[in-house]
């Protein structure tokens, strides 16, 4: 794909001028692979990421609230088209692209300690893409299993992730039903910034590593750049990962 131009004018000069500013706090997420971390009760998690292309644009919201006990929930608006430089019949789109967009999906996670190095978790995330003919509209599903491992009083050794996922065909398209996922978070500088990147393997509409970084500010919001290359043979595009993170707002005010 001849993206490589496009990805160093826009990726290259925002990654080199975010990472000479200054690992960073739990992130629920990496770029695609949930992280397995449950926000904490009363808390609010708030994702906003947007995928670039040469060829699309699109616009991914997620939102989930601690419940306690190691339980969350919330909603995603998923595949929301902010460009599309492609023929409507271009038959390398995405699936969602064609459906209607973006989708609606609700999404729920419990995690476990495990070990005082391992953690895993298992969630879903389930809705439907609001297409113009009633016979369009189908149920959508992605669902998954994640560890996380890490070396106790080693912080420098970072965070590796490996599990496995499931994305019916409304949501992935053609190709692999069952996939695996890994990723890894490596602190570069302690608590502002850490080298990051994961990958969902397969070859399906899904198959892409994103490579970068995560910065988080002051005020905890956090700044993922990250550089997307297509899993081989999964027919996926290059690009830019942007996202905005906050990983714990307070619901409610605490009163004495």
């Amino acid at each position: 794909m001849r993206q490589i131009s496009f990805f160093k004018s826009l990726f290259l000069p925002s990654f080199i001028l975010a990472t000479s500013a200054a690992t960073v706090s739990a992130q629920q997420n990496l770029f695609n692979v949930p992280s397995g971390i449950i926000t904490e009760r009363g808390k609010l998690f708030f994702q906003q990421q947007f995928n670039m292309g040469k060829l699309t644009g699109t616009s991914n919201t997620s939102v989930a609230v601690g419940l306690g006990d190691g339980w969350e929930a919330g909603f995603n608006l998923l595949d929301l088209y902010m460009y599309d430089h492609s023929a409507a019949q271009h038959e390398s789109l995405p699936t969602a692209s064609v459906q209607g967009n973006p989708d609606l999906m609700a999404n729920i996670q419990k995690g476990f300690q495990v070990t005082d190095f391992w953690k895993t978790g298992i969630g879903t995330q389930a809705g439907f893409n609001p297409a113009r003919t009633q016979s369009n509209i189908q149920f959508q599903n992605f669902s998954w299993w994640i560890n996380s491992f890490e070396i106790p009083g080693h912080e420098e050794f970072g965070k590796w992730y490996l599990g496995a996922d499931y994305a019916n065909h409304a949501y992935a398209g053609a190709g692999n039903r069952v996939g695996g996922m890994i990723g890894g978070e490596v602190p570069i500088v302690k608590d502002k910034l850490s080298f990051q990147f994961d990958a969902l393997l397969g070859d399906n509409d899904l198959s892409v590593a994103v490579i970068g970084g995560v910065y988080t500010f002051a005020n905890r919001w956090q700044l993922s750049l990250g550089a997307q290359v297509p899993i081989a043979g999964s027919g996926n595009t290059q690009g830019i990962v942007i996202e905005f993170t906050y990983p714990g707002m307070n619901l409610f005010k605490r009163h004495r």
